[in-house]
Parts: structure tokens; C-alpha cells; sequence
């Protein structure tokens, strides 16, 4: 047997020995815990377009109750009454108040509260008529009678 032929043999024997031997396997990485913040967390949102746009999680809204009352409940064509506002869960903003002709008032909230005096015009006919009371997207009526100004 000649150096050739023995080299020949042993080539398949040498390159199954090197099939067998371990390879290195690759090193498992892991992230850092990421710190807690008080802020909101940031979310990634992609747009229409396909740019990514940071937005902030939003707090649960707190549920706002509304009410508003006319007093007197009955008022005389040319006389005056005062519309209350108490608000739950919101004790400063802004309250519109729309009168049954159409005006808008704007009064501030104090702790929850507003007050407003309005005035029936003299030529109002007697009836059924209401105030529409707005803070926020929250909408109430409080209804109120007007009687004529003759008095009987």
C-alpha cells in the first residue's frame, strides 16, 4: 500500500471526526429590567403612513355628574331667576348655559359650583320653557314655568 492510497482511505474517516466535534453555540443575552416611572408609559403607534408615533397611555377619565336648577321654578315674564350648576367629579371649569331664547352665558366652576341670574324678557309667552346647561361633553336641562305679568 503506497502513502497515496492510505491518505485516500483515511480523508472520509478524518472528515466525519470533524462533523462530529461540538460547535460553539451561541451566548443567550437578556435585557435589563426597565425602570418604573410615575410618568405615563409611551407606546409606539404607527400612522397611516407608516411613520411611528410615540402616544402616551391615557388615565381613566373620572366619570362627572351634571345637574342644574331654576329658582324660582315659576317666573313672571319680566323677572329674574337664578340658574345652579353642581358638578360631581370636576370642581373647577367652565359651564355654558344657553337661555330659551338662544343667549349663551359662560360661568366658572368653584369647587364643583356656579351660579347665574338671568332675566325673562317682558314680551315672553307663559309656559313651559328650559335652560341647557353644558361642562365638558356632559349636557343637562333644567326646566322652569313662565307665567304672564298681568297680575290677576
Amino acid at each position: 500500500m503506497t502513502i497515496a492510497s492510505a491518505a485516500l482511505i483515511a480523508l472520509p474517516f478524518t472528515g466525519s471526526a470533524l462533523a462530529e466535534a461540538p460547535r460553539p453555540q451561541p451566548t443567550a443575552t437578556t435585557k435589563a429590567a426597565q425602570p418604573t416611572h410615575s410618568t405615563p408609559a409611551t407606546k409606539q403607534r404607527q400612522d397611516r403612513d407608516g411613520q411611528h408615533k410615540d402616544t402616551r397611555t391615557r388615565k381613566p377619565q373620572q366619570q362627572i355628574s351634571l345637574s342644574a336648577s331654576v329658582n324660582p321654578s315659576r317666573v313672571r315674564a319680566g323677572a329674574s331667576y337664578s340658574v345652579t350648576i353642581t358638578t360631581k367629579g370636576l370642581s373647577s371649569g367652565t359651564a355654558t348655559i344657553t337661555s330659551p331664547e338662544g343667549k349663551t352665558y359662560r360661568v366658572s366652576l368653584s369647587s364643583g359650583h356656579a351660579t347665574k341670574t338671568l332675566t325673562v324678557p317682558s314680551k315672553t309667552r307663559a309656559g313651559e320653557k328650559s335652560v341647557t346647561v353644558k361642562v365638558g361633553n356632559k349636557t343637562t336641562t333644567a326646566p322652569f314655568t313662565v307665567t304672564t305679568n298681568k297680575r290677576r
